[in-house]
């Protein structure tokens, strides 16, 4: 599993991508990083990437996705297609 740096990095390269996500979404995703739970954060970010279809760069988005830990790989794998 990532380090809280590791997921607080990649969460702000990945969020950088997703101006078009719902305001609101975004206020949530990032008050869970402001609140110290920058794993969650990024989870929750690739899955309303995935979930939403949001263009991002593949080896950004892949590059979040190989810090999540095998439970949340499996549960995103079919949507990275």
């Amino acid at each position: 599993m990532a380090t809280d740096q590791q997921a607080a990095e990649a969460y702000r390269r990945l969020r950088e991508h997703c101006a078009s996500l719902p305001a609101d979404s975004l206020q949530s995703l990032d008050d869970g990083l402001d609140a110290g739970e920058p794993y969650l954060a990024l989870s929750w970010l690739i899955a309303d990437v995935l979930e939403n279809h949001i263009d991002v760069p593949r080896e950004t988005l892949l590059s979040a996705y190989a810090l999540l830990d095998d439970a949340d790989k499996e549960e995103y794998a079919d949507m990275l297609g």
